[in-house]
């Protein structure tokens, strides 16, 4: 009794020692109102990101699942799915941010990061300055974002 008293808190301690392998988390949203579809409220919600994982993937995979009875795969009540321009690593800040967003998901201009260096404040107001198709060439290899396609900034 007193060697499986040992062992168990050998295996126990061993397992509370291993470091845990860090993830990333990325949010995405969805609108609230399909009458204004970049306006507000948008809808938030997180997800785990695998290594190597693209934009198209996330978006596969949230169209795959039901949350909050929300059923995503229903592209009619749910057309537009937004995905942050940031990973959120569970264990350490600030957060990664996405190489090469792909446009056809992101909100931008109409939601920015304003915690960070890139799509930020100082993006929105190159942005501004460029007018948009400049900009786009710029940072998006002359695609625009959704957000743009759905509501251009001006109006």
């Amino acid at each position: 009794m007193k060697k499986l008293t040992i062992s168990i808190g050998l295996v126990a301690a061993m397992m509370m020692s291993c470091e845990k392998e860090s993830y990333k988390v990325r949010n995405y949203t969805y609108p609230g109102d399909l009458e204004n579809p970049t306006g507000i409220p948008q809808l938030a919600a997180g997800i785990h990101v695998y290594p190597g994982e693209s934009d198209e993937d996330l978006i596969k995979r949230i169209r795959e699942f039901e949350y909050y009875g929300k059923d995503f795969s229903d592209t009619i009540q749910f057309p537009y799915i937004f995905l942050s321009t940031d990973y959120y690593n569970c264990e350490q800040c600030p957060a990664d941010n996405v190489k090469n967003p792909n446009p056809e998901y992101m909100l931008f201009p109409h939601s920015i990061n304003s915690v960070s260096d890139e799509w930020g404040w100082e993006y929105l107001e190159e942005y501004r300055e460029l007018g948009e198709q400049a900009f786009c060439d710029k940072y998006l290899n002359g695609e625009r974002t959704l957000g743009m396609k759905l509501k251009s900034l001006t109006n």
